[in-house]
């Protein structure tokens, strides 16, 4: 069962890519495998005129055209994956969030957006070795992330000393944390559950201790934390 939206968008993603290899193999395959029966050698068969001889040009028998065909070939398979690989990072790296009409309507949490606004951001900050979550009540938590199910939660994600890589591995994101500057990620988690927020990114001898937990709250319980969060 899907934890996050953007675990289905991954996968999804993945499956597509999977699918087009697998068509692309099995015409590429049986491809071979006909010109391999098609031409092989017979015990009748005789060397073509343009065969490689010492001393002699070999005849041309329209290689200008095969040459067309396959850079014709090449070039449309490359402006393909080029325009795949750019639609598969826009899909995986959104450059804009979504806007507040996708937010959940808590009045504690939302109070100050309004409908087409950008949605509540939370900010993420690393440290050599642990993570502190901001909200926008500027209540602080570290290495504890509280957060309600099937709401939009939209991260700046920084650093405040060396670069870091913030990542939620069953949700499949991560981006960097870099001192200066400001990263922006989001997701909806769609479970009641805690999940490991990890650093990605080697950054000093306690990098691997550097754990945070992330906690997918109902959202009545999330208000109710939240209310009372100062």
């Amino acid at each position: 069962m899907a934890v996050s939206n953007t675990q289905v968008i991954f996968d999804n993603l993945y499956g597509i890519f999977t699918y087009l290899a697998i068509i692309v193999g099995v015409i590429v395959f049986a491809l071979m495998a006909y010109l391999i029966i098609r031409y092989r050698a017979k015990n009748s068969s005789s060397d073509p005129e343009d065969t490689p001889r010492l001393g002699r040009i070999p005849t041309s028998r329209g290689h200008g055209r095969n040459v067309l065909i396959t850079v014709t070939l090449s070039l449309i398979l490359i402006a393909v994956l080029i325009i795949t690989s750019f639609a598969a990072v826009d899909t995986l790296f959104p450059n804009t969030p979504p806007n507040a009409t996708w937010c959940y309507g808590i009045p504690a949490y939302n109070q100050t957006q309004m409908a087409g606004q950008s949605c509540p951001r939370l900010e993420v900050t690393g440290h050599q070795f642990y993570w502190v979550f901001r909200y926008p009540n500027s209540h602080t938590d570290t290495n504890i992330f509280r957060v309600p199910v099937n709401t939009t939660v939209v991260l700046d994600v920084t650093s405040a000393d060396v670069f870091h890589d913030f990542g939620i591995i069953q949700f499949k994101i991560k981006t960097d944390a870099i001192q200066g500057r400001t990263n922006t990620i989001w997701f909806i988690p769609y479970q009641v559950e805690n999940y490991t927020i990890q650093c990605f990114e080697l950054c000093g001898s306690g990098h691997v201790g550097m754990i945070a937990e992330l906690d997918v709250m109902s959202v009545s319980d999330f208000q109710l934390w939240y209310s009372a969060a100062k």
